[in-house]
């Protein structure tokens, strides 16, 4: 890092993205503020911040004086205007579409430079929700996208999910399990596939699903359905199991975070990416690609030391995103 040039990275306000930058505490000169705002605020502030900044009555009318806020945040973000600085701001963020915002953070720093983060594929996006995708190049220096077929489509640039591993507090017991944690969207029937793939294998499972309405919960004695929990707790099954799975949403070509975490922890991995098979990670003993459940072998799961090397953990690091920042914008 030069001198006086810092880096500041304004999450979306997730618990798995405060877990996933924690590496940036090896970075200089760097800090992430993953607050739903960018300053400290009490109950009542931050309810009149939600909404003078919210996104649902800001598409039917820009709410005006929203820039009466700005000095508070660039005050939180990083006080001196004088230092070259690059912002990175998550896609979801709050203000990561808010025009005025951006304009004011140009303004106020002498020397900045803005770049935004995909987290997911552009269809499904915040940028997308606010009208904001065909903006993005107009008011960012480098726009990242999550899946690399985005990249081309919007003349974006592409680098995969940051991720930190949380370093072990104590011995983990490992159980020899399947673990799965997101929302059904439009892998439902396939993740209740698997999950009967598995029973028939006699596979121990560990699955929490999203988004099901009760009459559509099958095996519900075992599955947990609906019931959220926290990015630590998510963490602690991670560790405690053997192998991850991650059915992917769509055509996506992106990789997960359930990729980054098979990857980081040394975890197997079940996957309907057939892109895997391009990473650098890829090892066919770790990583399974599937079409449908039944390519699922009782094989894939017997005793083997999973150890991803080192330069395909280096995929999703924090210091390979610095350097690509650094090559993109200088």
């Amino acid at each position: 890092m030069e001198n006086n040039r810092f880096i500041v990275v304004l999450g979306n306000g997730n618990d798995w993205c405060e877990t996933s930058l924690i590496d940036f505490n090896k970075i200089p000169q760097s800090k992430v503020v993953n607050t739903k705002f960018p300053c400290s605020t009490t109950r009542l502030v931050n309810k009149m911040l939600s909404i003078h900044f919210s996104e649902r009555l800001n598409r039917k009318c820009y709410l005006p004086f929203q820039k009466i806020w700005f000095h508070k945040f660039v005050k939180h973000i990083h006080e001196n205007r004088n230092d070259e600085i690059i912002i990175v701001i998550y896609d979801r963020n709050k203000l990561a579409n808010n025009i005025p915002f951006l304009k004011y953070l140009r303004k106020y720093y002498n020397n900045c430079k803005l770049v935004y983060v995909f987290t997911n594929i552009v269809k499904i996006s915040g940028a997308t929700n606010n009208n904001f995708v065909n903006k993005l190049n107009m008011y960012y220096d480098v726009v990242y996208a999550f899946d690399p077929s985005d990249a081309p489509k919007y003349n974006f640039h592409y680098h995969p999910l940051l991720y930190s591993k949380v370093a072990d507090e104590k011995p983990v017991k490992e159980k020899k399990q399947v673990f799965y944690v997101g929302k059904a969207k439009d892998r439902y029937q396939m993740l209740v596939n698997v999950y009967e793939r598995l029973e028939k294998l006699n596979v121990h499972k560990n699955f929490y699903i999203f988004g099901v309405e009760d009459d559509k919960q099958v095996y519900n004695d075992k599955i947990k359905y609906n019931n959220y929990i926290p990015y630590s707790e998510c963490i602690k099954n991670i560790k405690e199991s053997n192998c991850l799975l991650d059915i992917i949403q769509g055509e996506s070509e992106g990789f997960t975070i359930k990729v980054c975490e098979a990857v980081m922890y040394d975890k197997l991995l079940i996957t309907t990416n057939t892109k895997v098979v391009d990473a650098p990670f890829y090892n066919p003993d770790y990583i399974l690609v599937i079409r449908d459940e039944n390519d699922i072998t009782k094989e894939f799961f017997d005793n083997k030391k999973v150890a991803y090397s080192k330069e395909g953990k280096e995929v999703f690091s924090v210091e390979t995103f610095v350097k690509h920042i650094y090559k993109d914008l200088f």
